[in-house]
């Protein structure tokens, strides 16, 4: 996504929409605080178990 999008000035005529708006960004704020991104299970593999591994390929 491009960046140059953020540094846009934008206008709202209506007092409205004006709030709909900042209440939207708000909430956005307070969503990305609290979030927390999935855990991603891993486990670490040995040297070893490459070569295994690789060398099943390589015969």
């Amino acid at each position: 996504m491009s960046t140059q999008s953020i540094i846009k000035n934008i206008v709202i005529d209506e007092s409205n929409a004006a709030e709909i708006f900042i209440n939207a960004l708000e909430e956005a704020s307070k969503a990305s605080e609290t979030s927390v991104p999935n855990p991603i299970e891993y486990e670490d593999v040995k040297r070893e178990d490459i070569k295994k591994f690789l060398g099943a390929f390589v015969k």
